[in-house]
């Protein structure tokens, strides 16, 4: 029998394994090296999230915290800490109104979608729009510029950007690295018992000869209770062959909130052994695309479903895997029953438990019989395809997997020069911009300038132009997804209506107009008083451009009144009109 000292020292080494392991530190969820009671609350009421960390969005995970602001725009919001303004961002799209703040501690906060800088910073940012003479600016102030102490106000809370609803996007980053946190990490508390949700699992064939029931496709086992200890909804056990991947569909959600939002942690366990773990503790922007990889991507795009896998797909650069035995690849070529099992756990514990079971086949499924591709393309190398009609290239790491290169043309996109030609499949998801040039032999001479390369995607019926240039026969764009090309012609100018400019405005303080644009996009708006450039602000969500008078910059009296909308192929539209205010 061990005596006491020896047993103190066998513990204190199986601690610093441990340890050294990271085991520990990834079953910390608060992770003891934050700072837990540096930061304060950035708004004066009770946090209550409409989105968490780490949530699936459209190319994106998601980089913070949506924090409800009651439904209303105009809320106090507050520095959480002392530091200085470092960055102010404003642009249509996006977070709108951001600002970030910079900490002593290595850190910097941001606050995204507001309405109102407070009055310092915001005397600074019309000035810049002003020397710059645009709306969008992204601003580095000197860090003795505008200092800002905890506790103090930093303007109001809003809508602005891509918001879909008045709310205040909240982040927390590594200043040096600029790697965003959970900002739960922090400190900060949110009434939460609520139990993971979860909808289903996913199995997927992921080698020519894998097999789920004898076939080649993707399954999916729905549940019949979704929290707690979960159950799936047939008793039937799949039968699997080859190299499969599991995925789980699963959301989470706060006390007394109706919104779903994102898990923190995912475990899976296949015959009593971890073969997966993924937590949501950190991301980087410059791979954060790669949620598509990590989520089933047609899935996700066809219904937004938060689906998450637990295999890996070859050039996924993500880290936010703990465990990845295989790549999460699960190899089954026996006739065993393997008893499986999902863990998915909230931040603050809650947990629900799915375990299901498969049985392993020697028998693969069905030979596959595909088309013969163009070309095979290494996810890890250049590739380049070019025939008399399409040229495609691609710079390493842009795919996360190989992909079989097709081209197939259709009349998928009506009103074209041309054909439309499926650029391999809307359904596989790429990392990185990629070259796309088609021959423009079918394009009139005199509209040569006027035309764009458009992409179609069938899950959203909806059509999205690229940025288009002309290259010695070729029109050339720089697309981010895969699937159905064409050329269109855009010889039409910008819309421009007034919403309540009128002759006499005597005692407004405002007036808007609203414009559009109906293939190329808008590009340029250049709204000007007298001749001279004056501040319109742009919702892109309503297309609205307001002018706030400002009596620092503009007399009482008489004035003449001009906006010019330029879109992206030169298509101008001009609106004047005089006013008295």
């Amino acid at each position: 029998m061990m005596n006491l000292k020896a047993t103190s020292r066998l513990v204190c080494c199986i601690i610093w394994g441990l340890l050294q392991s990271g085991w520990l530190q990834s079953q910390d969820k608060q992770g003891s090296k934050y700072p837990q009671d540096f930061f304060g609350s950035p708004l004066d009421i009770p946090l209550n999230l409409s989105g968490n960390f780490g949530e699936l969005r459209t190319n994106h995970f998601h980089a913070g915290l949506d924090i409800k602001t009651n439904q209303q725009e105009g809320l106090n919001l507050y520095a959480v800490a002392d530091g200085y303004v470092s960055r102010i961002k404003v642009s249509p799209f996006g977070y709108g109104y951001a600002l970030y703040i910079t900490h002593p501690n290595g850190y910097t906060t941001v606050y995204g979608h507001m309405k109102k800088y407070g009055e310092k910073i915001d005397a600074y940012v019309k000035a810049k729009q002003y020397e710059l003479q645009s709306f969008s600016v992204d601003l580095f102030p000197d860090s003795s510029l505008l200092p800002v102490k905890k506790g103090e106000v930093l303007g109001l809370s809003g809508n602005s950007g891509g918001s879909g609803g008045p709310h205040l996007h909240f982040e927390i980053r590594e200043t040096v690295s600029e790697k965003v946190l959970n900002p739960l990490l922090f400190g900060y508390k949110i009434k939460d018992k609520v139990m993971p949700s979860v909808s289903g699992i996913w199995l997927l064939p992921l080698s020519d000869d894998a097999a789920i029931n004898g076939k080649h496709v993707p399954v999916n086992l729905t549940t019949k209770t979704g929290t707690g200890k979960c159950t799936l909804s047939s008793a039937a056990v799949p039968t699997v062959h080859g190299s499969i991947g599991f995925a789980v569909h699963t959301t989470d959600g706060y006390d007394g909130n109706s919104n779903r939002c994102g898990i923190y942690r995912v475990e899976l366990r296949v015959d009593s052994q971890l073969v997966f773990a993924q937590r949501l503790d950190r991301l980087d922007f410059t791979t954060n695309r790669a949620m598509n990889a990590h989520t089933i991507y047609e899935k996700f795009k066809q219904h937004r479903s938060s689906i998450h896998s637990s295999y890996r797909l070859p050039g996924n650069p993500l880290d936010i895997y703990e465990t990845l035995i295989n790549d999460g690849v699960l190899q089954f070529n026996d006739d065993k029953m393997h008893v499986c099992e999902y863990t998915v756990y909230d931040y603050e514990g809650n947990k629900s438990i799915l375990p299901f079971k498969v049985k392993g086949s020697t028998h693969s499924g069905s030979p596959q019989t595909m088309k013969a591709p163009l070309a095979v393309w290494n996810w890890e190398k250049d590739n380049a395809y070019t025939n008399e009609n399409v040229r495609v290239s691609m710079p390493a790491f842009t795919l996360y997997d190989q992909l079989d290169l097709t081209i197939e043309t259709s009349q998928k996109i009506q009103n074209t020069c041309g054909p439309t030609y499926l650029i391999g499949s809307n359904y596989t998801p790429v990392h990185n911009v990629y070259s796309l040039c088609l021959n423009s032999s079918k394009v009139p001479a005199q509209h040569l300038s006027k035309a764009v390369i458009v992409r179609f995607d069938p899950d959203k019926s909806k059509l999205h132009a690229e940025l288009t240039k002309v290259e010695q026969g070729w029109l050339c764009a720089n697309p981010n997804y895969l699937g159905y090309f064409s050329i269109q012609v855009d010889t039409i100018a910008p819309g421009i209506s007034s919403v309540d400019f009128a002759p006499n405005m005597k005692g407004r303080s405002q007036f808007s107009m609203r414009i559009s644009d109906g293939l190329s996009g808008v590009d340029q708006i250049i709204p000007k008083i007298d001749g001279q450039w004056v501040l319109m602000e742009y919702d892109a969500k309503t297309s609205r451009l307001t002018y706030y008078f400002d009596q620092a910059r503009l007399m009482h009296g008489k004035h003449n009144y001009e906006l010019t909308v330029i879109d992206a192929v030169g298509n101008k539209k001009v609106f004047s009109g005089a006013f008295e205010w």
